[in-house]
């Protein structure tokens, strides 16, 4: 009994990390979403790329970083 309750116990942790580090993951992705919008998020690290692309397109790149080492990356062309 002591047996399984112990494993159900790190079950249930390794569950709960994993929620974590996709929820951090996710509002990464939303920061960095938000930074290509133009809008500034307190708190998070953005750097922006821009470099000239075919035909007048501009392609830009953010990358992101914030609390508990999340970081994300988009890249879109902008016509």
């Amino acid at each position: 009994m002591a047996t399984s309750v112990s494993a159900l116990l790190q079950y249930h942790r390794a569950l709960t990390l994993s929620f974590s580090q996709q929820w951090q993951q996710r509002a990464a992705v939303r920061v960095a979403a938000q930074r290509l919008m133009g809008h500034d998020v307190e708190g998070w690290r953005a750097s922006l790329q821009r470099s000239a692309s075919v035909a007048g397109c501009t392609l830009e790149r953010v990358e992101v970083s914030g609390p508990h080492q999340a970081h994300a990356a988009l890249t879109r062309l902008r016509c």
